[in-house]
């Protein structure tokens, strides 16, 4: 044992003594190379920038190479540097220092100054492994591990700086152009950072793009912003690539690093991230467009490339419930209120119609919505009227659909039925909500008209308004009406309508009849027409008294008529028609129209000239005492008659003339009348009013009930009552409440008022 120690300490002495002289030169070698390129001391400063370490330090160098040395060489080195960049840390305070202190307009020269001594410190450091080592994988290890320390020296301040300059870089068409030739190496350092910190400059970027999408589109409906939009973002056009635009400027950073090589390899690394740029606009354009849809419906259809933008928005993004919420408050807040007119309420439905169907053809946020719209309309009384009214108003939108060559018959809604054995037959879209087959295809009038489970009311209401228009005809002229009627039964049919055609036909008819009265008595100053009591709606009974030659008149008509058709009598309806008086005063003649109440009421001053109010009433037999001073109030506006103290009137012959009366002249208001034609709503009620005693027994025995309950019960016990809608019913209830009869409970039902 001891042997063999003795004969390897020999050994390894002998090693040792025949190497000494080798060791000393590998040491003297490596202290030299290591004194020279110590990151710690600037070489540049005692060598010269311009040296050479391979001919400064080639002896040295092939010394460690022949003895395997140069990869602890380079260990050393990294660690060495990582020692060294407390010097980096505090070149970056100092910077960051100045720029915290500047105004904005003096921070960008600042952080080139920051980024290009960082790149000093990199070609400093970077110099010696690039002479030494000639080596890519070694030039690689270098720069992560400069970059690890670079980023543990950068504090925490540093990021916000570099958002500052990275947003007043982005006001440059091209990011060159903010660099100055003073700091040569600040482009080449933000390039081999922005692996580090390219979340911030892509942060920045989709903030630009959504200030830009605030200031280019906001409020701007009559031009398309979308295409400009990506233009902007692509450079020369949607699809361009990288070639200008935010999307060239973000590339030629790229293209620049070492990392990405080329400019294809850059913009093949950014493709997923223009993507999300695109998107990014698309969205943010929809979201704007989606808060401004109420606007957008109102100003159609000068808005309508703001709704080709939208749809296209939509298509990208998944924003569909979205803007079917935001469209539903902004009518709830902004329409569906009491001080809007019901006909603005139906025209901006018509609008948001045509608007959803630019933006959704198949419909589907069409149904999820207007669904609050038409909810809103079928609670207002008004509604079927105004758009009956709407439907023959010439120059109206909807007398216009009415007219369209290619529209359908309106069908009940409650008639929709879905057919399977069409073989164009398609499953609903997945975010269709239940009602969606009875709106899908459907055009303006049939939606409208499906608003109510019946196509009867709006027919009903149209021999209404028919019936008003034809009593204010004068001299028969029919080729108006008839014209639109023709085009009312290409839309409701023609047997749902016969009842209109008899009115005109009535009319026709008069027009002969009158025609004959005045072959027999040419004088008689009056023109009749004659109705059949049947087809026409019924007249709100108006008494009324026609005194002097306004009675004369009637009566002489009244025989002619008589002699012309023995077989049947006229059953005047005093209050309806005009009268066209001359009125002669002493000072003056006035001529108008009049009704014939009101040509009444001038009638009797010619007999005497002072009447009360309540005299006249009296005279003529009219029930109504408001009608009787809506006629005085009219001859009144018209300087005719003066009122006086205690309702006292008095025919004013000359205009100047002076009132009894010292007092200052009263206000008068005039006072609503009720239509001379009975109205559907009012007709309902009165033909509902028979279910009455039904109801009042119901409320009397059960107590309080809700809607639901008296409709099913009268459904089940009352004769005449199936066919009835629950709007009718809320009619009536609404009706008999008015009277103080019932009242409607906190909860919603009806009870007796005890």
């Amino acid at each position: 044992m001891e042997a063999d120690i003795l004969r390897a300490w020999q050994s390894i002495s002998s090693t040792f003594v025949s190497s000494g002289p080798q060791l000393r030169t590998v040491a003297d070698a490596w202290e030299r190379v290591t004194t020279v390129t110590d990151p710690h001391n600037d070489w540049r400063v005692t060598y010269g920038a311009a040296t050479s370490f391979k001919a400064l330090l080639g002896k040295e160098l092939a010394v460690l190479t022949s003895a395997g040395m140069m990869d602890q060489l380079f260990d050393w080195y990294l660690e060495r540097m990582q020692t060294a960049f407390v010097a980096v840390r505090a070149d970056v305070d100092a910077h960051l220092d100045r720029f915290e202190s500047e105004p904005d307009q003096d921070k960008l020269p600042i952080m080139l100054s920051l980024l290009d001594r960082i790149g000093q410190w990199i070609s400093s450091w970077q110099a010696p492994v690039s002479d030494m080592w000639q080596s890519n994988s070694k030039l690689s290890s270098f720069r992560k591990a400069f970059l690890a320390g670079l980023y543990g020296a950068l504090p925490p301040r540093f990021v916000p700086a570099f958002q500052i300059f990275v947003r007043q870089l982005l006001t440059f068409d091209s990011p060159s152009m903010a660099f100055k030739p003073e700091y040569p190496r600040a482009m080449s350092t933000l390039v081999t950072i922005l692996d580090r910190y390219d979340p911030v400059l892509f942060a920045l970027v989709y903030e630009e793009i959504e200030a830009k999408v605030q200031r280019d589109c906001r409020g701007r409906f009559q031009e398309k912003k979308l295409d400009s939009l990506l233009t902007w973002l692509n450079g020369s056009g949607v699809g361009a690539g990288t070639s200008g635009g935010v999307m060239g400027w973000v590339s030629g950073l790229y293209a620049n690093s070492e990392k990405r090589g080329s400019g294809d390899e850059a913009r093949k690394f950014l493709k997923p991230t223009f993507s999300r740029f695109e998107y990014h606009i698309h969205k943010i354009l929809c979201q704007l467009r989606t808060t401004e849809l109420f606007d957008i419906i109102v100003a159609y259809p000068t808005s309508q490339p703001a709704l080709e933008d939208l749809k296209v928005c939509l298509q990208k993004t998944d924003q569909r419930s979205a803007l079917v919420s935001r469209l539903r408050t902004q009518l709830s807040e902004r329409l569906l209120h009491p001080g809007i007119d019901t006909k603005d309420i139906i025209t901006t439905y018509i609008s948001t119609i045509r608007c959803l169907r630019i933006v959704d053809p198949a419909g589907v946020l069409l149904s999820r919505a207007a669904d609050p719209i038409r909810q809103y309309l079928r609670s207002r009384t008004d509604t079927i009227r105004c758009i009956v009214a709407s439907l023959i108003e010439e120059g109206n939108p909807l007398f216009v659909e009415l007219s369209s060559s290619d529209a359908k018959l309106v069908s009940d809604s409650r008639d929709e039925a879905e057919n399977f054995n069409d073989p164009k037959w398609t499953p609903d879209p997945v975010d269709a909500p239940p009602n969606y087959r009875k709106s899908k295809g459907a055009d303006v009038i049939q939606l409208l008209v499906s608003i109510y489970d019946t196509k009867d009311v709006f027919v009903k209401e149209l021999q209404v308004l028919l019936a008003q228009r034809l009593l204010a005809i004068r001299d028969y002229a029919l080729e108006k009406e008839t014209k639109n009627l023709e085009t009312l039964k290409t839309r409701f049919g023609e047997q749902a309508l016969q009842g209109c055609e008899v009115m005109l036909k009535d009319l026709q008819d008069s027009k002969q009849l009158d025609a004959s009265v005045h072959a027999r008595m040419p004088n008689v100053p009056l023109h009749a027409t004659i109705v059949s009591r049947l087809f026409w709606p019924s007249f709100q009974p108006t008494p009324l008294k026609l005194p002097g030659q306004l009675g004369r008149a009637q009566a002489a008509y009244d025989r002619a008529f008589a002699s012309s058709k023995s077989d049947k009598r006229l059953r005047w309806m005093p209050q309806l028609g005009s009268v066209n008086l001359t009125i002669e005063l002493k000072d003056r003649k006035i001529t108008t129209d009049a009704t014939p109440l009101q040509a009444a009421v001038i009638e009797l001053f010619d007999k005497q000239d002072t009447w009360t109010s309540e005299a006249l009433q009296q005279e003529l037999k009219v029930t109504d005492a408001g009608t009787i001073r809506n006629a005085l109030y009219f001859w009144n506006n018209l300087g005719v008659l003066g009122g006086m103290a205690d309702d006292m009137w008095r025919l004013l012959e000359e205009r100047a003339a002076p009132l009894a009366s010292t007092g200052p002249a009263p206000v008068h208001v005039m006072e609503e009348e009720k239509e001379a034609v009975q109205s559907v709503a009012d007709k309902q009620v009165e033909e509902m009013r028979v279910f009455w005693q039904y109801i009042q027994g119901m409320l009397t025995n059960l107590g309080a009930l809700p809607l639901s309950r008296i409709h099913a019960t009268l459904n089940m016990l009352a004769p005449g009552y199936k066919g009835k809608t629950v709007d009718e019913l809320t009619a009536l209830l609404d009706k008999v409440a008015a009277e103080g009869l019932v009242v409607k409970t906190a909860s919603g039902s009806w009870k007796i008022v005890k």
